[in-house]
C-alpha cells in the first residue's frame, strides 16, 4: 500500500486512463483524487468519451478511498486543471499528480515520496518532477535542480500551490522590470519567455503550466529533477491538446534510479542540463521567427494532416 495521497487528472482518453490505472494497481494508493473536466458544448464525442472515462474509475478496486471532482461542463485546460489542483490542496498537504496520458513507472513513486518528505519545509524547493529531458546529462547524484517544473507527472505541497496565480496578473508589471531577464541568462530564452508569458497571459495559450512556472520563479523555488526519466507521455498525436504532430514526438523512454540515492550537497540550478533542455526539448527558436517559418514548414511536409487540423494554435503559440 501506497500512504500519500495521488489526484488523477481526467478528461477524453479513456485508453488513456485505463493505462495509468493499471500502474496504479501495482501501487495500491491507499487515497486517490479524481478530477475531470466536462465534455465540450455541441460534441457528441466528448460526451462519449468523457463518459467512458469516468467508467474506468470504477477498475480502482483495491481497498482506497476514491473522492471525485467531476465537472459538468468544459473549463479548458487552464481553469480545469487549476480547479482540480486547488480542490486536491484544500484536503491535503502534499502529493502527487497525473494526467491521464501520463504513465509513470514505480520508482517515481519513491522518488516522490523521499523528497516531499526531505524537502516539505524548504521555501527554495516548489516542485518535484518525473521529467527528465536532459538526455546527455552526467549526473552524478540522484537528482538535480532546474528552473523548469516539467508536469508529465509530478509533485509539491499545499504551501507551493498556494503561490499559484492562474491569471498571472502580475506578469506586465514584471515584464516592464525585466523579471525575465534575471531568470533566463541568454537573448533567445528571454525572447521566447516574453513571448510565452504574453500569449499565456492574452488567453492565446489555454495552460496551466505555463502560470505555475512563473509563480514559481516569482517566488525563487526550484524544481527536483531525476537524473533519469520516470514518466513516459502517450498523449501525441492528432488529437492532443498541445502537440501538433509527431514531429513533436518527445514521450521519452523511462529508466530505473540507482538502488542508492544521493542528494545534491548544494540547491543551485544545474544550468548545462536546463540549457539542453531548452535547445533540445522545447526548442525554443522554433517559436520565434524567422525560426517559426521553417518549423510551420516542416510540420505542412511532413505531417499535413496536422498542420491543418492545428493551424493556428500552432501559428499563434
Amino acid at each position: 500500500m501506497f500512504k500519500l495521497p495521488i489526484l488523477l487528472l481526467i478528461f477524453n482518453r479513456p485508453d488513456s486512463v485505463k493505462k495509468v490505472i493499471k500502474v496504479l494497481k501495482r501501487l495500491k494508493p491507499l487515497k486517490v483524487y479524481v478530477s475531470a473536466d466536462g465534455p465540450r458544448n455541441r460534441n457528441d464525442l466528448d460526451y462519449d468519451l468523457c463518459k467512458k472515462s469516468r467508467e474506468e474509475i470504477f477498475n480502482i478496486n483495491w481497498k482506497c478511498k476514491v473522492s471525485k471532482n467531476y465537472l459538468n461542463f468544459n473549463l479548458g485546460c487552464r481553469d480545469a486543471v487549476s480547479n482540480g489542483i486547488t480542490w486536491f490542496f484544500k484536503n491535503e498537504k502534499l502529493g502527487i499528480i497525473l494526467e491521464d496520458d501520463c504513465i509513470p513507472n514505480l520508482d517515481f513513486f519513491k522518488f516522490c515520496e523521499i523528497n516531499l518528505k526531505k524537502y516539505k519545509n524548504d521555501e527554495r524547493v516548489g516542485c518535484i518532477t518525473g521529467n527528465n529531458f536532459a538526455l546527455k546529462s552526467t549526473v552524478r547524484e540522484t537528482y538535480y535542480f532546474s528552473k523548469y517544473p516539467h508536469c508529465w507527472g509530478w509533485a509539491t505541497w499545499s504551501r507551493a500551490w498556494r503561490k499559484y496565480k492562474k491569471d498571472i496578473a502580475f506578469w506586465p508589471n514584471l515584464k516592464r522590470k525585466k523579471f525575465i531577464d534575471k531568470i533566463f541568462l541568454k537573448n533567445i530564452e528571454q525572447k521566447y519567455w516574453t513571448k510565452i508569458l504574453d500569449h499565456t497571459y492574452n488567453r492565446k495559450i489555454d495552460s496551466w503550466a505555463y502560470p505555475w512556472s512563473l509563480c514559481l520563479w516569482r517566488n525563487n523555488m526550484l524544481t527536483i529533477t531525476p537524473k533519469l526519466n520516470l514518466v513516459k507521455n502517450i498523449g501525441f498525436g492528432k488529437n492532443a491538446t498541445h502537440t501538433v504532430s509527431n514531429l513533436d514526438d518527445n514521450s521519452y523512454k523511462t529508466y530505473k534510479l540507482p538502488k542508492k540515492y544521493v542528494h545534491p550537497k548544494k540547491i543551485i540550478v544545474n544550468y548545462k542540463n536546463d540549457n539542453y533542455v531548452f535547445n533540445n526539448h522545447l526548442k525554443g527558436k522554433n517559436f520565434l521567427y524567422p525560426y517559426r517559418i521553417i518549423h510551420l514548414f516542416k510540420i505542412l511536409f511532413f505531417s499535413p494532416m496536422s498542420f491543418y487540423t492545428k493551424f493556428k494554435k500552432v501559428l499563434f503559440q
